[in-house]
């Protein structure tokens, strides 16, 4: 078995997709990225030098039912297009897909405490046969505590049906104004943003993304698993008072591409910890790596024209 499928520390959850938040301090409606991943495979015929191209777009637009805002609907979507470039016969992927939209509602119970629920029914294959069976589920429900300007605190619990099996979703987070140059914010263990604001335009610091998905793949009647442990530096630059462009460069320490049969599941995905066994995937493992990002965002601040 390969030496890192057991260890727990590289089951990091699944990246909840994006969504109308105040989790940083501003409401992201839109989001467009492009991600490009060098990595290479260590075959018995020699290495095979490749890339990976992930492109995503995702938007969410409140609908609000009161003047105060205080309750409000959630529509959106959520697009990728995931290519692997140049010759890899060891890893049979070529390109997979997802799309899911996105439909929430959430309310304030209390002047402090804001409660989202969201379902996000999802389709990621290679779109080749596509049947109905490969539509996915997905819930969470999101509970904010604002314990003062500076400080809130954030609990999230989710279930999400994939094609390994059940995977089971626990963060908590937090958005922390530290003073006027410092903020942290994220949700552990999936995701954290450590931010410094240089000025008013310009903000750089440490971002951490986790991710952890899956996609049916027709040939053979297999699925593809994608597990990955992002750190890495980021700056970003406000080229209008909504619209931001960042770039991030991070050293991949776990990117698990594995193709399994579709009969081969696990029990279940609890934060770090995979239930039960399964057999060992049918590809050779893909090398850790660097991986470069940009992203488009439009954002809304709230209080700032």
């Amino acid at each position: 078995m390969r030496p890192n499928r057991k260890s727990t520390a590289i089951r990091l959850l699944f990246i909840l997709l994006p969504v109308c938040s105040f989790a940083q301090g501003y409401i992201e409606g839109v989001n467009i990225s492009y991600e490009h991943m060098p990595m290479k495979i260590k075959a018995h015929g020699g290495d095979q030098t490749f890339s990976g191209n992930n492109f995503k777009v995702s938007s969410t637009t409140p609908i609000f039912l009161r003047p105060d805002k205080s309750k409000y609907l959630l529509v959106g979507a959520n697009l990728e297009a995931f290519n692997f470039s140049g010759t890899h016969p060891a890893f049979e992927v070529k390109t997979v897909y997802s799309i899911s939209p996105t439909v929430g509602y959430s309310t304030m119970l209390s002047r402090n405490f804001n409660l989202t629920a969201l379902l996000t029914p999802f389709l990621n294959s290679d779109y080749k046969d596509v049947k109905g069976a490969d539509i996915k589920f997905g819930a969470i429900v999101r509970g904010n505590w604002k314990v003062s300007d500076e400080l809130s605190w954030r609990a999230i619990l989710g279930y999400r049906s994939q094609f390994y099996g059940p995977q089971y979703i626990i963060l908590v987070g937090l958005d922390w104004q530290l003073n006027d140059k410092w903020r942290i914010f994220g949700d552990l263990p999936s995701s954290t943003t450590i931010s410094y604001a240089v000025n008013e335009k310009v903000n750089t610091g440490f971002n951490l993304f986790v991710q952890q998905t899956s996609y049916r793949l027709k040939n053979q009647e297999r699925y593809f698993e994608y597990n990955t442990v992002n750190p890495g530096l980021f700056a970003e630059y406000y080229v209008s008072p909504r619209w931001a462009v960042r770039a991030t460069a991070a050293y991949t320490l776990i990117r698990n591409m594995e193709i399994y049969n579709k009969d081969d599941k696990t029990d279940g995905f609890v934060d770090f910890l995979e239930l039960g066994d399964r057999k060992d995937p049918l590809n050779p493992e893909v090398s850790s790596g660097l991986s470069f990002k940009i992203g488009l965002s439009y954002r809304i601040v709230p209080g700032k024209r």
